[in-house]
């Protein structure tokens, strides 16, 4: 796709204006007209695809509830107005979602960062071997029947490196009758989106489809951005200092996104389930550029060159997955998944703000080839017993520039876990789980420069020998009725990323995994059916956090990543759920987190990336006589440090990200139950605010839509 974006002036915004209040009359005037009484009967929705969860039990209240645990449906995702996972999480308590450098979304749980979190796609992981992550834009919110988030105590059944949450998410099936699903959505700067599926179950076929296209050409910022100058990171940089954004719709904000989601299994009696799944994910997107700072590091020798004026050329991901599960008789069942995950993505370096002069073009291709299996038994009823083996080898291969060969990364990591249940007749339930997970580098590599940085040849790095942590849990639950209480201790691990082992600038070969011991008391209430509140404290005991705060030993002026000795984090999370009618709910959550440095290599106790507080509130309400179904969604985010003194330059100064409240609203009319036409609003008080610092986020956006049914 060719690449020519401009600045544009408020003439261009108006013409845009005026172009979508035409789309939004047409789109309208559409609806009403062809909206009728086309269809009468009843349709099924689609459903959840069984074999996804990891954690099953025949009871109301179980290992999963021992923790900070939470549901959302496809009703409270549309609510949202969310077209990503990433969306969505931005709305659950004790999570924030930011975007900065790479336009890539950063999901934080609890003050910790994306990659110490398990997130999976119908229990497989969803990642990249080198930062150990991926972007959650990736996924659509089409194709989710529910995401489950549990936070502290994940089962040990997930598997490793589920240090502080697991985000489950569960995608749909097909139903006994045939249904079809087509959307069509379009927005401000040539914004559009279209998906279709169908899906449908034939004797003992099961079989599910999902197409999406996505793109724009960027999107609104806040009428409020005010220009500031952007600088060069280091003097030795190519000086193009200026205004690099100037408002109006963002710079380099652009996309292109194809999905398919693909699904066919078999059912041949009630005790057997084979399915096979497939997705492909294409994406082309711009990256946004830093409105205060800006890199540019020129090609000397061989070494080639960087610049954060940039793009993905190419952002891909493609998967096969097998999922089965086989009842062996009343007191023993099998479930196992075998899979193969592949992403590339081609990061763009431009020479300016221009984005004309391509200087280099890198590389990433990974692939994940893993399985698992779980075996559940009961010898007695009051007892369930859960056996987990998982086993996964990840490849890295990177270039820098197209005229340097790969470097190869190849590691393995490997759990065996073993939990059980105990129920008793007055509501107690008792829980308890050990893993044994380790970690081993195979191969690593670096591209070697002489004196005169000219390209040598690859040379392998050290690997060292496996690493492997045993991890602990047990809680438990006192289900009285109405009210729930729980609680629970689990160790959790954290082992290193390829990139925080080898990168070529702070690698360290060094590093342990990170140990965390989280700590959880809580309660949930019910009111009848109408009201549900519940609150949980929690505490997260840190020990060997990995952090890039510091300089290595001998002080030589190069920041590399380190075990920190200790981090704290304690705070709770509150929330509550109200049907005061059956046209108006409400629901309102509350997390407090505090969080502190107390290692002795500190040059402050804050510690970067932890708001203190997060508030969100939102209502659903259908307006009488024209039966107009209106959705608002709020959230507060407190400030948190962006950049704080090192022990290398302890008078660096602070930086903090906005502190911001926004509202998203809906607004929906359903006809016959198979045609619904929306306008969606997001930012709607059109906030100004950094998510992080120098990447002001979206201002007042707006969309109009129709979703078919049949």
């Amino acid at each position: 796709m060719s690449f020519d974006k401009h600045l544009v002036y408020p003439l261009n915004e108006k013409e845009e204006e005026e172009m979508f209040k035409r789309f939004l009359t047409v789109g309208v005037f559409c609806v009403l007209l062809i909206a009728g009484n086309l269809f009468a009967a009843t349709i099924d929705l689609p459903e959840a695809f069984d074999l996804g969860d990891i954690v099953v039990t025949t009871q109301a209240v179980g290992v999963a509830d021992i923790g900070i645990s939470s549901e959302i449906t496809q009703e409270e995702i549309k609510a949202t107005n969310s077209k990503t996972v990433a969306d969505v999480l931005k709305f659950a308590p004790g999570i924030t979602v930011t975007k900065g450098r790479k336009n890539e979304p950063e999901i934080s749980i609890h003050g910790f960062g994306q990659e110490k979190s398990l997130f999976l796609i119908d229990g497989i992981p969803y990642y990249e071997t080198n930062y150990g992550k991926l972007s959650l834009d990736q996924i659509p919110t089409s194709i989710i029947s529910k995401i489950e988030i549990t936070k502290n105590a994940p089962s040990v059944l997930y598997g490793p490196n589920a240090q502080i949450a697991v985000i489950n998410i569960i995608t749909k099936k097909g139903t006994e009758k045939p249904t079809f699903d087509f959307n069509g959505e379009m927005g401000e700067y040539n914004t559009y989106r279209a998906s279709a599926s169908h899906g449908n179950q034939i004797g003992t076929i099961n079989y599910w489809i999902s197409y999406i296209h996505e793109e724009s050409d960027g999107w609104r910022m806040s009428d409020d951005f005010e220009p500031e100058v952007a600088v060069r990171a280091k003097r030795f940089m190519p000086n193009v200092d200026g205004i690099h954004e100037y408002g109006g719709f963002r710079e380099n904000s652009d996309y292109n996104k194809n999905r398919l989601w693909a699904r066919a299994g078999i059912t041949p009696d009630d005790g057997s389930e084979y399915f096979v799944s497939f997705h492909l994910l294409d994406s082309e997107l711009g990256h946004p550029p830093a409105t205060n700072v800006y890199k540019i590091f020129v090609r000397e020798g061989d070494v080639p060159a960087f610049s954060t004026f940039s793009r993905f050329d190419d952002y891909d991901d493609w998967g096969a997955d097998l999922s089965g599960k086989q009842v062996l008789s009343d007191t023993l069942t099998l479930r196992g998944k075998l899979f193969y995950h592949n992403h590339e993505d081609v990061y763009v370096s431009y020479d300016g703000p221009d984005y004309n002069n391509v200087i280099a073009k890198s590389t990433y291709k990974d692939d994940v080839l893993g399985t698992s299996l779980i075996m559940d038994f009961n010898a007695v009823d009051a007892h369930e017993g859960h056996v987990s083996i998982h086993y996964r080898r990840d490849s890295h291969d990177e270039m820098d520039d197209v005229y340097l060969p790969y470097k190869n990364f190849q590691a393995y990591t490997g759990s065996v876990g073993t939990e059980h249940s105990y129920y008793f007749k007055n509501g107690l339930g008792l829980y308890g789980g050990i893993a044994y997970d380790w970690f081993e580098v195979d191969q690593a590599e670096k591209n070697d420069f002489d004196d005169e940085d000219l390209f040598i040849g690859n040379i392998d790095l050290e690997t060292r020998s496996t690493q492997d942590e045993f991890n602990p849990m047990a809680g438990f639950t006192w289900d009285m009725d109405q009210t729930v209480f729980f609680g629970s201790v689990a160790r959790k691990t954290q082992f290193p990323t390829l990139s925080q082992l080898y990168s070529s600038t702070s690698g360290n070969t060094d590093l342990a995994a990170e140990k965390t011991i989280n700590y959880t008391l809580g309660i949930t209430r019910h009111f009848g059916e109408r009201f549900t509140a519940d609150f949980s404290g929690f505490f997260h005991d840190i020990s060997d956090w990995i952090s890039r705060d510091y300089y290595e030993e001998d002080y030589s002026g190069k920041e590399i990543y380190m075990n920190v000795e200790d981090v704290n984090m304690m705070g709770f999370e509150t929330s509550l759920k109200a049907v005061l009618t059956d046209s108006f709910k409400i629901n309102l959550n509350y997390t407090y987190n505090d969080a502190e440095d107390k290692s002795s290599l500190r040059a402050t106790d804050k510690v970067i990336g932890v708001p203190k507080h997060k508030f969100g509130i939102g209502f659903n309400a259908m307006i009488p006589v024209i039966l107009v179904s209106l959705d608002m969604q709020g959230i507060y985010g407190s400030e948190a440090y962006d950049s704080l003194p090192t022990t290398g330059s302890p008078d660096d100064p602070i930086t903090q990200s906005d502190d911001y409240f926004i509202i998203n609203s809906r607004l929906s009319k359903s006809l016959q139950d198979k045609y619904e036409f929306y306008a969606e609003a997001d930012n709607v008080l059109d906030k100004n605010y950094k998510e992080e610092v120098g990447f002001p986020a979206p201002g007042r956006n707006f969309r109009v839509g129709v979703n078919l049914r049949f």
